[in-house]
């Protein structure tokens, strides 16, 4: 079998448009997992439903893997590896179910996480070292508004302190984190042992907290069948588009796909749980959009970070999209 220990910076350079296809499949996965995550939280507590759907995954991830004889990383890669995994599987999910938990709307859920790539652009300027145009600023500024005029019911009726919206913005910075930290040091690796070894970090600290957290399972037949979808939809196909997506076209550039993933959730969330966005939320809707639009366009200057670790002279792999085969040149 064989192993791979070489970690590739990513550069704006090296990067590729995103097409039609992986958008959509992308854009679908992740909507789709927010009102299947609330019909999930209401069978059963969010941490344990998060934890056995992330097993499954792991599960299902290794075995495609090791089938596909992979190059699995090792050393400092794959260490890297599994804190993309834990701030986008474990940081992510968990943020997400336990906002869903605590009575946030499925449509309101997906509009804070429809604001990746303008929390991405503004992590991938700081990582990079590279200038927010006036229109990322500018989107940023609205994905603000957006967030504020989306949870305006819950901040005021439970202050400003609401448990279920700091969760949920929390799980959103744990996914945008995690987008940046992979085009940084894990581009590359291999995209089937990827998705396996950072579905398989995030299960440990998501078992511990489904074992302290109160409840069970309420409803056994519909927690099945939404542990069934979310682990193959969301887990393992999804988690791999959206590497997929990261490998080709870059942090920033793949996230701008998100601006879809608010109003397809609105429409599934309507027929599957019968879920009506508000006023506040149909306008932090509009603002979400357009914040994204602004805010994830290219880069301004960039200015270089520090070496790697790997030498400027190392060979290392550019990419490695499902169905292709990894490219190498000198750095």
């Amino acid at each position: 079998m064989r192993t791979g220990s070489r970690t590739h910076t990513g550069s704006p350079t090296d990067l590729r448009p995103l097409s039609p296809a992986l958008t959509a499949g992308m854009v679908f996965a992740s909507a789709s997992g927010y009102p299947i995550g609330s019909l999930g939280v209401g069978a059963a507590s969010p941490f344990a439903l998060t934890a056995v759907r992330l097993a499954l995954a792991a599960t299902a991830a290794l075995c495609i893997a090791w089938v596909g004889r992979v190059a699995w990383p090792r050393g400092r890669l794959l260490l890297h590896c599994c804190v993309v995994g834990l701030l986008g599987q474990c940081v992510h999910f968990a943020g997400l179910y336990a906002g869903l938990a605590a009575g946030v709307p499925a449509a309101v859920s997906a509009l804070v996480f429809g604001l990746l790539p303008v929390v991405t652009a503004a992590l991938t300027a700081v990582v990079f070292r590279t200038r927010l145009r006036r229109r990322q600023l500018l989107g940023l500024g609205l994905g603000i508004a957006a967030v504020v005029s989306a949870l305006a019911g819950r901040l005021a009726a439970a202050g400003p302190l609401d448990a279920g919206s700091a969760l949920t913005v929390f799980g959103l910075l744990g996914l945008a984190g995690s987008a940046v930290y992979q085009q940084r040091f894990c581009t590359g690796v291999d995209l089937k042992a990827a998705t396996a070894v950072q579905l398989a970090s995030a299960v440990p600290p998501l078992a511990v907290l489904a074992v302290l957290e109160d409840g069970g399972v309420s409803d056994w037949h519909t927690a099945s069948l939404v542990v069934v979808w979310l682990t193959v939809v969301n887990s393992v196909i999804g988690t791999r588009l959206i590497l997929a997506a990261v490998s080709r076209g870059g942090a920033a550039r793949a996230s701008t796909a998100f601006s879809l993933v608010p109003p397809t959730a609105a429409v599934l969330a309507w027929p599957v749980l019968g879920q009506t966005p508000d006023a506040g939320a149909c306008a932090g809707l509009v603002l979400g959009i357009a914040a994204t639009l602004l805010g994830a366009g290219r880069p301004g200057t960039r200015h270089p970070p520090q070496p790697a670790t790997a030498p400027p002279s190392s060979p290392a792999p550019l990419d490695d999209t499902p169905g292709g085969k990894s490219e190498s040149r000198l750095r």
